[in-house]
């Protein structure tokens, strides 16, 4: 800046040996003590830019070996694959607890719904290949009935315009092949971006939703509603007849249903609060139920959705400890209570009824713990 020379203040030797020096400990950690740790394409490269330097001059071996580098980093970060996980609805499912023969249904029929974890930077060294991992994973599933894959952004730090591409190449090759994309996990910016490139929105089949759960839960529901009439039918109209089809006996699912007081919820209304005594069991015979934790930060959150015919508040129950959660009708619900006092009634007049009751609890617990040891299983 003071138009110094400083380097004419210092004697050459000095500054000659500074470079041997430096230029000796950097061909020694290279050369002698970390060669296995070096790519022979690092040597190669380093080879080159001497090359350049000895030839063309400093500036072109500088230039050379950052544009080498980067062809480098893009050759072999291409290599790490976006997709970080890969499951069905066969062994992963949503935070929507449903019946038993919805549930069944939807495992017997989850290898139509593909979930993709997918992370990292989303560019034209690995866009292709993810395109062609998503056609190959579907590609395997049978092709009777609608197929839906669902792709969570969450994790993904950005994208560039080969990765848009790839994905309206995607977007094509679905609707060609009767699939289904939901997006889950957009930010602002790719929302946008994916919105203007038509990926979803007016016209489209495919969707973007907030979070992977809510994308799995919309899929299975589309799923349950290709067969809706059939799984309406084979269902329990009313409490008497769901206990019936759950005991195996009409007298018993009588005599069970006796003791449960009907209750009628609108929507938003509380069933019971995060705190409460844990006085009853509720069962759902219509509607739809949010189980909510005030204990998050933000407020309430919802952890868990119950749909009609399933069972809620028996795990305090049994236990005797307050509600771990807050119970809400999302909609329109049919509450079957069963109170303390009623199940201390039955127990000591209809035993065998009581009896049967405890085993349809017990059978719905371990169906919930079944299907969570193997989501867990998956994920690990």
């Amino acid at each position: 800046m003071l138009g110094i020379d400083l380097a004419r203040l210092v004697p050459a030797a000095v500054l000659g040996g500074v470079l041997i020096y430096i230029g000796a400990s950097v061909l020694a950690e290279t050369l002698l003590y970390s060669p296995a740790r070096r790519a022979w394409s690092d040597f190669g490269l380093a080879l080159l830019i001497m090359l350049a330097i000895v030839r063309y001059g400093y500036l072109a071996g500088v230039i050379l070996g950052f544009i080498g580098a980067c062809l480098m980093f893009a050759l072999s970060y291409s290599r790490i694959s976006v997709i970080r996980r890969h499951l069905t609805r066969a062994v992963y499912a949503s935070s929507m607890d449903r019946s038993a023969d919805m549930a069944e249904r939807l495992q017997k029929d989850g290898d139509r719904i593909h979930i993709l974890w997918l992370s990292g930077y989303i560019f034209f060294g690995s866009s292709h290949r993810l395109f062609e991992a998503i056609c190959s994973a579907l590609e395997r599933t049978p092709s009777s009935g609608r197929r839906y894959a669902v792709l969570d952004f969450a994790e993904v730090s950005g994208f560039d315009t080969s990765a848009l591409l790839s994905l309206v190449k995607l977007r094509n090759h679905a609707e060609q092949n009767g699939v289904t994309l939901a997006f889950a996990g957009l930010n602002e910016r790719m929302g946008k971006a994916f919105a203007r490139a038509g990926l979803f929105g007016a016209g489209r089949p495919h969707v973007s939703l907030l979070s992977r759960n809510a994308a799995l839960e919309w899929c299975e529901e589309q799923l349950l509603a290709e067969e809706a009439g059939a799984l309406e039918r084979g269902q329990a109209a009313d409490l008497e007849a769901w206990l019936a089809a759950e005991v195996g006996d009409r007298a018993l699912a009588r005599c069970i249903a006796a003791c449960f007081a009907r209750r009628v919820l609108s929507s938003g209304e509380t069933l019971y609060r995060q705190g409460d005594a844990p006085d009853s069991i509720d069962l759902i015979v219509e509607g739809t139920v949010a189980v909510s934790l005030a204990s998050l930060p933000g407020g309430d959150h919802v952890v868990r959705r119950m749909s009609k015919r399933t069972v809620v508040g028996e795990m305090g129950f049994f236990r005797g400890t307050p509600r771990a959660a807050t119970v809400t009708a999302e909609k329109d619900a049919v509450v079957y209570t069963l109170s303390r006092a009623a199940y201390d009634r039955i127990i000591i007049e209809e035993p065998r009824a009581a009896g049967a009751f405890l085993e349809f609890i017990v059978r719905a617990l371990s169906d919930r713990l079944e299907f969570a040891n193997s989501g867990i299983a998956a994920l690990s």
